[in-house]
């Protein structure tokens, strides 16, 4: 059966792999936050996109950490976060 990537599923992806990779916690509603403080940069990513376009790579400053995140244009949304 597969997986529906919802909006949950990718604060749920974002949340875990934060932890993981940083130990940094987060709520649901300071990832809100993350995404809507980097749609403005939507187009313009620092760190590159995919082959098609649709996933950009950014890096943001989150709890005294320059981390990087993935954003799905199709989305409209951080789908995951990178080491």
């Amino acid at each position: 059966m597969k997986t529906i990537k919802d909006e949950n599923y990718s604060f749920e992806h974002v949340k875990q792999r934060l932890k993981e990779r940083y130990n940094i916690e987060i709520a649901r509603d300071f990832y809100d936050r993350m995404n809507k403080s980097l749609r403005p940069f939507i187009g313009e990513p620092d760190c590159g996109t995919d082959n098609n376009g649709d996933q950009e790579i950014h890096t943001m400053f989150i709890k005294n950490k320059n981390i990087r995140v993935v954003y799905s244009k199709s989305k409209n949304r951080i789908t995951t976060v990178l080491l």
